[in-house]
């Protein structure tokens, strides 16, 4: 099977009006799959996590027109001809986020903190309206009206993708007929606000450089379950120094070399906003309760949480269809049943794709 390269595609709104009232220019990324129907009903919308991307398929992308970068999507087992998301079913779209936090990274195009104000000369920094996953939606549904799309066979996405699924189904109701959301949340607890969360923000506030560092770590940390870290970090007992100085223990650098990569391409105020973008996340927001919001959800819907996470523990997906069911909704819970923690959900893929694969086609 021949390699698939994805090339970039821009979108701009001259006057995007924010949730928080404020209206500026926003350029975002994003990337497709497969081939637009004739009558355009065959789309479907995959959301990024916190700190993905809208490379979401393919094996690789296209910087110019001779450059190609070997780096496959972070859902490309998922991606693909006879895959979960078929492309020779579906047309497929995923978008660079709002402030997306990898804004240093060649093949991410968005608008965030580290953008030129034109009308000062340097860059918005806390300046920039917050930003929330109602934005996100919003402009996904711009580009989606702008493609000639009206109407979407799914919305899916892991963690803070799952969010903006979870979104689209309460803002959008007649918009959508599936929703898929992978070790998400309807809202974001009062435990994982405060940590990784809030404990990455006062770290950047203090100091930008460090504070992205320390942030990234904790949010690396948490990302993964207990058992995960001991197999992937081991422990090895800290040999003394002659002298009595301090030595590195040995999880703590396998864990700086995680972290050194991942800083390379992130900017500390996109990390910030996005960090508060999960932290005010709930669908209740705009509607007069929760339970409200969920009784606007007119689409099938599949929520698959793993038994290890620990940002977004299994208990809140089942109180979420719960709630669902009780609704009178058609919601669907699989539970994985996995040692690494919310990281299941881009590192073992494979895990859940035949669930999605019957949920699509009505085989739940």
């Amino acid at each position: 099977m021949r390699n698939v390269y994805i090339t970039k595609q821009s979108f701009t709104v001259q006057e995007f009006l924010f949730e928080a009232g404020v209206t500026m220019p926003v350029t975002a990324g994003y990337e497709t799959y497969g081939e637009l129907n004739e009558d355009k009903s065959n789309a479907i919308l995959i959301c990024h996590y916190f700190s993905g991307t809208s490379h979401a398929g393919g094996d690789g992308y296209r910087i110019g027109s001779d450059q190609v970068i070997q780096e496959p999507g972070w859902w490309s087992p998922l991606i693909g001809p006879g895959k979960a998301f078929d492309t020779e079913q579906y047309f497929i779209v995923c978008m660079d986020v709002i402030s997306n936090v990898n804004v240093k990274h060649p093949n991410v195009i968005t608008t965030g903190p580290a953008t030129i104000d034109p009308s000062t000369g340097q860059r918005y920094g806390l300046s920039f309206p917050q930003v929330t996953i109602r934005d996100f939606v919003r402009l996904q549904k711009l580009l989606l009206e702008t493609l000639g799309i009206n109407h979407l066979v799914c919305v899916a996405g892991p963690s803070m993708g799952g969010m903006q699924a979870l979104q689209w189904a309460v803002d959008y109701p007649d918009d959508i007929d599936h929703v898929i959301a992978v070790v998400s949340t309807g809202r974001t607890s009062t435990y994982t606000s405060v940590n990784p969360l809030q404990l990455g923000i006062e770290a950047i506030l203090a100091n930008e450089i460090a504070g992205v560092y320390s942030a990234i770590k904790g949010m690396t940390i948490q990302a993964y379950s207990y058992p995960y870290a001991e197999q992937l970090w081991g422990y090895e007992a800290v040999k003394p120094s002659l002298r009595g100085e301090l030595q590195p223990i040995h999880f703590h650098q396998k864990l700086d070399e995680i972290v050194n990569k991942r800083v390379e391409t992130v900017d500390p105020y996109h990390w910030l906003y996005i960090s508060r973008v999960c932290q005010q996340f709930t669908l209740e927001k705009g509607y007069d309760s929760y339970e409200a919001a969920l009784s606007r959800i007119k689409a099938n819907v599949l929520i698959i949480p793993t038994v290890s996470d620990l940002i977004f523990p299994a208990s809140e997906s089942k109180d979420l269809v719960d709630r669902l069911h009780r609704l009178g909704r058609t919601a669907y819970y699989h539970e994985l049943v996995s040692d690494n923690g919310h990281m299941e959900a881009i590192i073992n893929s494979p895990s859940y794709s035949e669930i999605i694969s019957d949920f699509l086609g009505g085989k739940l």
